[in-house]
């Protein structure tokens, strides 16, 4: 998968639409008693042509929408009909029955479609995994009251107001109500989300880049705050009305230095008192200035705080991707070296295999020691001798033709090649029972490559010494196990342990090129590789 096209905040727990039945109906029971709860706490800020100022339950859909994707859209939207049947909120034998039906579809309808646009648009970009989260945010209530609009274009009925100005009033309140919902309940949901998807993991782990204004400057951030909303206080003292711009400029000054996790404490911080504040005897239009202006503040916060972790993401992922291409050039130096020197001692070595050959057939008749002595010193040469003319094939080809390998064959390649460092290691290969007539259609030194990089990682990792290949085939297809019984601590990743770095990354490429796929299939107290290769005769 390309680098950063996952969906951030993926839990597992949340069923897909094409999750089992029970499973899915067992989420929406869940999603629907928490729609219920919080749209009934959403009332207080109730008025005329809208719902609720801050509505909630609109954090809650989008968090679910978010988590479970686009696909879930008809069974959210369905779950919240069936509770607004239930509640009394609708009633489906009035006067317009479809209009009322499609009034509590169309929410869900807007956010998926918007969740999906989103994920579409940035998909690949280095930024995308913060960014589209924060966007689809504040677009989707955006979105939804555009639908609303079009479905008052069309079918005038569907507006119970008659005018123009109420029209706008009623819009201006579903997206002010719905930004609020969306901004203050969808982080910390997601957050909890990410924890239950990964519960043996720290919070920095389940959640990137979320803890890390707690551990800054903490008591600066809540200085600057605490200046914005009293310069704001000021001015509204002083008769100039209620002025947003000091407590906008603070919140933008605390996401853009400390990120999202900051970015929602400073909206938190300044909605736990500007709520309550909202429901005293105030009339509807200084309620929805009020409101309004809160909206202003906590979007500009929450979209500088995710332009912020942003920006620290991609910076990561750039410097990860430059030590990889450091570790790449120095790979392809020693490479440059390594077949200078195999080219030097080639001559040589091919000479002294030769003489020691001539050794052992003048010495055939002679004593016994001496006779064995010759034997085993031709041996020795022929053995080196094979084994440079074999690195000399591996290093000195950037690639080679596709051709018809034996399994048998390439195994054998593999242990001759990493026989010195196993014996350095104490450690043994072991290689289950192969069919001689397993047979795959390969460029051989780069998937040699790939597989000596991944039995040089079970030797760096392996608790007792051995590292096993089984062998697995069926009709078309090859399954290459490679494992090491593991440590009681986790196995480090590649980039902790396997020389340079690039072990695991160089396999995969490697595997995959030849239409295969490199999986990590860990078993039991083993951890375990698995490579699958097409065999001969059934590319694809």
């Amino acid at each position: 998968m390309p680098l950063n096209t996952k969906r951030y905040f993926m839990a597992e727990a949340m069923p897909s639409a094409a999750a089992p039945a029970k499973a899915r109906l067992w989420w929406l029971v869940v999603y629907g008693a928490g729609f219920w709860l919080l749209h009934a706490a959403a009332a207080p800020w109730g008025g005329t042509g809208f719902f609720s100022l801050w509505y909630p339950a609109a954090g809650w859909r989008f968090a679910a929408l978010w988590l479970a994707g686009a696909g879930v859209a008809p069974w959210t939207g369905l779950t919240e009909l069936a509770v607004d049947l239930a509640t009394g909120t609708i009633d489906l034998h009035g006067p317009r029955p479809l209009l009322d039906a499609w009034g509590v579809l169309r929410p869900s309808i807007a956010y998926a479609l918007t969740i999906h646009v989103v994920r579409r648009l940035t998909a690949g970009s280095l930024k995308s995994a913060q960014m589209n989260l924060g966007i689809s945010a504040v677009i989707c209530p955006a979105a939804m009251a555009s639908l609303t609009l079009a479905t008052a274009v069309l079918w005038p009925e569907f507006q119970k107001t008659g005018t123009g100005a109420e029209l706008v009033l009623s819009l201006t309140g579903l997206t002010v109500g719905d930004l609020l919902g969306v901004l203050v309940l969808a982080p910390p949901l997601l957050w909890v989300a990410s924890l239950l998807r990964a519960p043996g993991k720290s919070s920095r782990r389940a959640l990137p880049l979320a803890w890390r204004p707690l551990a800054g400057p903490l008591m600066q951030d809540t200085a600057i705050l605490a200046l914005g909303l009293g310069l704001t206080w000021l001015l509204w003292q002083a008769g100039l009305g209620l002025q947003p711009m000091p407590t906008l400029l603070a919140g933008a000054w605390i996401g853009l230095c400390h990120g999202r996790v900051a970015a929602w404490l400073a909206i938190i911080a300044i909605l736990v008192p500007a709520l309550p504040y909202s429901l005293q005897n105030l009339s509807q239009i200084e309620r929805l200035e009020l409101h309004l202006a809160l909206v202003a503040i906590v979007v500009v916060a929450w979209l500088a705080g995710s332009f912020a972790d942003a920006q620290r993401a991609a910076h990561d992922t750039l410097e990860k991707r430059n030590r990889l291409l450091f570790q790449a050039e120095r790979l392809k130096t020693l490479r440059a070296m390594s077949v200078a020197v195999i080219h030097e001692i080639s001559q040589p070595l091919s000479t002294l295999a030769i003489e020691a050959s001539h050794l052992r057939e003048r010495t055939a008749g002679l004593d016994e020691d001496i006779a064995e002595s010759a034997a085993l010193v031709d041996r020795k040469a022929r053995t080196l001798s094979d084994l440079v003319r074999r690195l000399r094939r591996f290093g000195g080809k950037s690639a080679d033709e596709p051709s018809q390998v034996p399994v048998r064959l390439l195994l054998n390649t593999v242990e001759q090649m990493l026989r010195p460092e196993l014996r350095a290691r104490g450690c043994r290969l072991v290689c289950g029972e192969i069919d001689p007539d397993l047979i795959v259609h390969i460029q051989e030194i780069e998937l040699t490559q790939a597989l000596v990089n991944l039995v040089r990682n079970g030797i760096a990792a392996t608790a007792d010494s051995v590292v096993r290949i089984d062998i697995a085939a069926d009709a078309d297809e090859l399954a290459l196990h490679v494992s090491n019984r593991s440590h009681a601590t986790p196995m480090p990743s590649a980039s902790e342990h396997a020389g340079m770095g690039v072990g695991l990354i160089i396999a995969r490429t490697i595997v995959e090129a030849h239409g295969g796929s490199l999986l990590r299939t860990d078993r039991s107290e083993n951890v375990c590789f698995t490579l699958r290769l097409p065999l001969a005769g059934n590319d694809t």
